[in-house]
This record gives structure tokens, C-alpha cells and sequence, in this order.
């Protein structure tokens, strides 16, 4: 009955992290470039009973029968397709589609981003929201003004000619990835010598890869599977409260 508790009580905590990823995915549901996550569980290893101590029985009849002791997070796993494609009108606007991300610069280093939403700083340079810079192959791109143009494999172009291109990475497992805030990721491995085809569309944003409707009925069984551990609990704390009370009373 005790194990019954136990095994209960980390079905109640896996659907409680559970629960997080879900909200986490349907509030960034409009973040431009999000990637949502799947939550990953598994069974603890299965142990063998056997009697001990009964010399009345000989192996393999010694042998009760296999217990799982319940379920364990793993890990989070992003799901790195790609979102619908938004028009913008914005020049600064882009959308990088196929298996590849634009790097930016942070104080932290080089990271990596599907999020396109760009701006232009004080100093004439291309930055996302949080003002790190977007990358060429030449090192960050300066654009100067609103006029400009990016071709579809990130050639940048103003009035002067070409300025650099946009530097795009790819990586062999995209799972190598870690996320740094919601839209920046930073690489456990090197990028690839070349990245995977792709196309870049200004004016263009990708929108999260969310399924709304998805994501509400994973909520819902998830909360009717909490709901079943917890009956399970309050059966079996209802039984050994009345094995201890009723039937183990001395008299």
C-alpha cells in the first residue's frame, strides 16, 4: 500500500511539470519564432519480489512477480518545425524557413534564434528585442537606415551594394540545442561547415508552431490523470487508516 502511495504521488508531480510546459507553450503561443516543448517521462526500472527467508519454497517458485515503482521526468524536448508565415510590410521583419537559425551576438556569446523580429539600433545596426546584435558573416550587420533589402539567402543590399550575409547556421541534431529564455538557444556541438537549405522572406515573421486546441486537450487529460492519482491516494490512505483503526485494534 505504501508503494501504492509512492508510485500515486510522482504520477500527481509528472502531471504538475507537465502542467507548467503546457502553460509555458500556450502563453508564448504568440511569441514570434516560439518552439514549443514536449514534456518527457519515463517508468522507474522494474524490480523483482521474491520471498526471502521461506524455506518452504525453492527458485524460480520463490519469484512474486515484477513492481514498477511509478514515473520520473526525463527531459524537455522543442519541437523545431517551423511556424505559419505572418506578412509584416517591415523591412526589418524576416523569416528564415527551412532547418537553419540566425545567430545573434549577446553578452553572453553567440546564440541562435528563429525569432526574425529585428529593429534597427542608434547606431545604424540590426538587433533583436533585447538589443543583440544580428550577425553576418563579416561580423554584425550595419544597415544604416530602413532602406535596405535582403535576398532569399540572406545577401543584405543598400544603396552602396552589398553589405555582407546574414550569417545562417544549421546544426547535425537540433536536440543538441539549449534554450536561453524563450527564443535564444546557445549549442552544445559546432554548427555545420555548410547549414541545411533554407530561405529567407523579408517582410515576414514565423509565427509560434503552438496548437492552441493541441495544447488545451493535453491540459485536459492531464488534469483528469491528476485527478485519478489523487482518488488513489485518498483510497488508499482510507484503507490503511481502517487496517490500522478496525482491523489491527487489539481486543
Amino acid at each position: 500500500m505504501v508503494r501504492g502511495l509512492y508510485i500515486a504521488g510522482t504520477g500527481m508531480l509528472l502531471q504538475r511539470r507537465r502542467m507548467e510546459t503546457i502553460t509555458n507553450n500556450i502563453a508564448n503561443s504568440d511569441t514570434t519564432g516560439y518552439k514549443k516543448e514536449h514534456f518527457v517521462s519515463h517508468s522507474f526500472d522494474e524490480v523483482l519480489i521474491r520471498r526471502i527467508n521461506d524455506h518452504n519454497r525453492f527458485w524460480p517458485y520463490n519469484e512474486v512477480g515484477p513492481l514498477n515503482l511509478g514515473t520520473q521526468v526525463d527531459h524537455l524536448t522543442v519541437d523545431f518545425t517551423t511556424g505559419n508565415l505572418e506578412g509584416t510590410e517591415r523591412n526589418t521583419d524576416l523569416a528564415l524557413v527551412g532547418d537553419a537559425f540566425f545567430a545573434v551576438q549577446t553578452p553572453e556569446g553567440e546564440r541562435y534564434t528563429k525569432a526574425g523580429h529585428f529593429y534597427i539600433n542608434e547606431g545604424g545596426f540590426l538587433v533583436d528585442g533585447e538589443g543583440n546584435e544580428l550577425l553576418g558573416n563579416n561580423g554584425p550587420i550595419y544597415v544604416g537606415g530602413l532602406d535596405f533589402r535582403v535576398g532569399q539567402f540572406g545577401d543584405v543590399w543598400t544603396d552602396a551594394g552589398l553589405v555582407d550575409n546574414i550569417r545562417i547556421v544549421s546544426f547535425e541534431d537540433n536536440t543538441t540545442l539549449r534554450r536561453q529564455g524563450s527564443n535564444l538557444y546557445f549549442a552544445t556541438v559546432p554548427p555545420m561547415a555548410e547549414p541545411n537549405p533554407y530561405r529567407v522572406a523579408q517582410g515576414f515573421l514565423e509565427a509560434s508552431n503552438v496548437d492552441i486546441g493541441r495544447e488545451m486537450v493535453d491540459m485536459l487529460t492531464m488534469y483528469r490523470t491528476y485527478e485519478t492519482n489523487q482518488r488513489m491516494i485518498t483510497m488508499i490512505d482510507e484503507t490503511v487508516g481502517r487496517a490500522v483503526n478496525d482491523i489491527g485494534r487489539l481486543r
